[in-house]
């Protein structure tokens, strides 16, 4: 309550009440699978850090754990762990910032299966066949998910005669893409630099085949462009969830919105803790909105907060300590949202 002044002097007066805003965290911060590394995962700001780490692990120019690291700093990647592939399940929950898994030559279908699921904030990148596809079933041993892509085909360089796992190379495009354009942008159409070249050719009908369904997202190499990642799609055909895109703009929307209600824990669950969420959320949505990443002439066509009783939440959800926060975002076609929900236990108002 405000403090009565009724004297000269200095009046200390103490708000015990959270303040709340949505802050916008690192949208690409990859844990790289490899093989036969120590058994937790080790984080990395520069190929120079990484190397220089290693000692004897991963000696040799075709190692292909050296390659894929190299080739993710080489493609505009930045601070990224390392893991060995068997302990992606264990190593991945522990580490908050990280929200791209890439498979980096390794099968890792289980690991992702486990970990990137519905609100996890977690999207995997897959490699596609090492070897020429030559029909239109190489992408049925990958799950059906919308939490991740799949890139083909592997890669040459001049500095080395081994292949190069095109999920390295997309892990660090896509860090590269955030940076420079943001998550709401596909990371497609972007050429990659450092004299890599993909081992096969990609044609119109092949990338046909595998532009629809599960896809795979191809490397072609243009005219006049060199290599280039054509295509941006998940292994999920739906709707809502089909470009890769909104499924990482959704991710980081969902993990910001989250972070930042941890404070709202044991408030009381009434108006004025309902009000600070909506506009702290609705502070975050419009700032999306004015970069572009949400689609709509007016805020009302591009997304929207509901909290409330009767809005979000039942008289029982209220008792039961449970505050529900609702985010619509217009993320492909104006005034056709996405739902988020959002459940936070707090004190029973």
């Amino acid at each position: 309550m405000p403090t009565t002044v009724s004297y000269p002097g200095i009046y200390i007066e103490e708000d015990a009440s959270p303040s709340l805003s949505v802050s916008a965290s690192a949208t690409a911060v990859p844990i790289i699978a490899v093989n036969s590394w120590k058994s937790a995962a080790v984080k990395f700001n520069s190929y120079l850090e990484f190397i220089s780490s290693i000692g004897s692990w991963g000696s040799g120019t075709t190692d292909m754990n050296l390659l894929s690291v190299r080739a993710y700093f080489e493609s505009g990647g930045g601070p990224c762990y390392v893991v060995n592939y068997g302990n992606l399940a264990t190593e991945v929950p522990k580490y908050s910032d990280i929200t791209l898994i890439v498979a980096a030559g390794r099968d890792i279908n289980s690991a992702v299966t486990a970990l990137c699921t519905s609100g996890s904030g977690l999207f995997a990148i897959f490699d596609g066949p090492q070897a020429e596809i030559t029909d239109g079933n190489a992408a049925s041993n990958f799950p059906s998910t919308p939490h991740a892509a799949v890139y083909y085909p592997w890669l040459s360089v001049d500095w080395t005669t081994g292949g190069i796992p095109p999920s390295a190379v997309a892990a660090g495009l896509y860090c590269q893409s955030d940076r420079t354009r943001g998550v709401w942008k596909a990371p497609a159409n972007i050429s990659i630099a450092g004299n890599y070249k993909p081992l096969f050719k990609v044609s119109d009908d092949l990338q046909g085949q595998y532009n629809q369904g599960k896809a795979i997202n191809m490397i072609r190499d243009l005219d006049g462009r060199g290599p280039v990642i054509w295509g941006a799609r998940t292994l999920e055909d739906s709707d809502d969830w089909r470009y890769i895109s909104v499924r990482r703009l959704f991710n980081s929307a969902e993990r910001d919105i989250k972070n930042a209600m941890q404070p709202m824990v044991f408030e009381p669950n009434n108006s004025p803790t309902w009000e600070k969420v909506r506009s702290a959320v609705t502070n975050y949505l419009h700032s999306l909105w004015r970069q572009g990443a949400l689609v709509g002439t007016t805020e009302k066509d591009a997304y929207f907060v509901a909290i409330g009783e009767g809005t979000s939440m039942t008289a029982d959800d209220i008792a039961q300590g449970k505050m529900i926060v609702k985010v619509g975002m217009a993320a492909v076609r104006p005034a056709e949202f996405i739902i988020l929900q959002f459940t936070q236990n707090v004190a029973a108002g």
